[in-house]
């Protein structure tokens, strides 16, 4: 896995203009080390009377490069920290985007709860910590390693034969933690998951005097949670201790020869001084990468995973077909002299979903009108949410059949058909950039808020619901209906999934969903 995926920054704004923004702030940062390197080691050789006394400037460059160094230090962690909040808020609200455009039978709902929580919050620390460290990897490096070429050759020869050593034993290292973390955000969904399906299922398990039987089931679950952590920290806390004495030995080695110069006569002690104060500059960023790429693991798979999410959702659209079929035809022409004939007709023919349990729908044909409130009815899991999804070309692979929606005599497909629907989900969220409600709302609240904002813009004349009142009393159950039907008597094409007999009660038609 690339340490950068160049779809990043395609992708999100805020990662491209940060990472210019650290570009600069290390440039300045190094540039200002190496006035800070040559100004203390002529100060120093000064004061042991090497050379003319000359304080003021000397010690106006070390001041303000001290100040330079403070100022770079404090942007780069104040304004890294900001850049990689927008950038995970930005990702996690646009995976979350794709993602409800998805077939929700094909997305693993476990595996992207962890992603979106957990990994996109590593996001943060790959774009506040770890690209700077990529970045003074690029900048810094080159550039110390230019100031000890001109002040002392033979500590540059020695740099250049121990600097590789670090990229290769972090290559080495990293060929050892290869797809652990993605095995830890594995287990964090798989653990999640079960978690959440044990304690949904607590209250039945409760009736039946069988509380403490997940016990075991969740011991198991944090043990394989732990054992996949604890892999990645070994390897982490591995990674940093080779990359330091890796570290400490090069600069060891360049003090040494150092010394030695400076006994035999062969090196004034200003250029020693400055050489030794620089050098570090030279491998501190190298090992940095190495460091801040084990804390940004999560963040680096998340970031990867969102960005091929969202290349691919950019570049696939949903098949459409521009077949013109009697039955649309047929209800165009019966709409034309409705009181509202922009709304769209749609029309299922023969619409059969196969999957693994079954085919769910199964043949459903029929036509749903402007100015009329269509219900599909049916048990449970007969496929009416399905044959919903597939109005609004969510579900639209593996299909049979067809859905066609219709505006008079245009076709409606895409961003048209979709800036079109006021759609109202089983579950809505509040908040559109949160994993989870987080809203503090019962779910029959929730509902009637979710109803009211889809309502608000007129435009909206496809009105998409899933078992609009199936967490409503009756009385509020009643005041949904009298919305709904008001909405439609203002012409717009009314489709909900239901078995509540309020609701079919209400309808102007009911279409029995089958499966088999």
């Amino acid at each position: 896995m690339a340490p950068v995926d160049p779809k990043l920054f395609k992708l999100s704004a805020p990662a491209w203009r940060w990472v210019i923004f650290a570009g600069a702030l290390t440039a300045a940062s190094t540039g200002a080390t190496i006035a800070l390197g040559l100004a203390i080691g002529t100060i120093t050789a000064q004061v042991l009377g090497e050379a003319t006394p000359n304080w003021t400037v000397f010690a106006l460059v070390a001041t303000a490069s001290v100040l330079v160094r403070v100022a770079c230090s404090y942007a780069l962690v104040r304004f890294g920290q900001s850049a990689g909040a927008r950038v995970a808020t930005d990702l996690r609200s646009r995976a979350l985007r794709a993602l409800a455009l998805r077939d929700p039978r094909t997305v693993d709902t476990a595996h992207w709860r962890a992603l979106l929580s957990v990994g996109l919050d590593g996001v943060a620390v790959y774009v506040a910590e770890f690209l700077p460290a990529l970045v003074a990897a690029a900048l810094a490096t080159p550039m110390a390693l230019a100031a000890v070429a001109w002040l002392d050759l033979p500590s540059f020869a020695i740099a250049v034969v121990t600097l590789p050593l670090i990229p290769l034993f972090m290559w080495l290292v990293g060929r050892l933690t290869e797809g652990r973390t993605e095995r830890r955000l594995a287990d964090i969904g798989t653990v999640r998951g079960q978690i959440l399906d044990l304690v949904v299922g607590l209250p039945t398990l409760k009736a039946h005097t069988m509380a403490d039987a997940p016990s075991e089931e969740i011991k198991r679950l944090s043990t394989r949670h732990r054992k996949s952590t604890m892999e990645v920290l070994r390897i982490a806390f591995l990674s940093a201790s080779v990359l330091e004495f890796l570290t400490t030995l090069s600069i060891a080695l360049i003090a040494v020869g150092i010394g030695f110069r400076l006994l035999g006569g062969h090196m004034t002690l200003a250029t020693g001084l400055a050489v030794l104060i620089i050098a570090p500059e030279i491998y501190g960023p190298v090992r940095q990468v190495g460091q801040k790429f084990h804390a940004a693991q999560d963040g680096v798979v998340a970031a990867t995973e969102v960005t091929e999410l969202l290349a691919k959702d950019a570049n696939q659209t949903p098949n459409s077909t521009d077949t013109t079929s009697e039955a649309v035809e047929g209800a165009t022409e019966g709409t034309s002299s409705s009181s509202a004939p922009s709304a769209p007709t749609v029309v299922f023919e023969h619409l059969s979903a196969p999957g693994r349990d079954g085919v769910r729908p199964s043949n459903l044909s029929a036509i749903a009108r402007p100015g009329a409130v269509t219900v599909l009815a049916g048990p449970n899991g007969v496929g009416k949410t399905t044959a919903l999804l597939a109005v609004a070309e969510i579900v639209h692979e593996d299909l049979e059949g067809s859905v066609t929606i219709r505006d008079g005599k245009r076709m409606l497909h895409g961003q048209d058909l979709l800036q079109r629907i006021a759609w109202l989900p089983q579950r809505p969220i509040l908040d559109a950039a949160a994993v989870g409600d987080n809203s503090r709302r019962s779910l029959g609240q929730r509902q009637r808020e979710a109803l009211r904002r889809e309502l608000a813009d007129d435009t909206r004349d496809l009105v998409l619901l899933d078992e609009p009142t199936a967490h409503l009393d009756a009385d509020s159950a009643q005041s949904v209906i009298r919305i709904l039907r008001t909405r439609a008597r203002r012409g717009a094409t009314v489709i909900a999934t239901s078995h509540d007999p309020l609701l079919i009660a209400a309808a102007d038609d009911v279409v029995e969903v089958q499966s088999r």
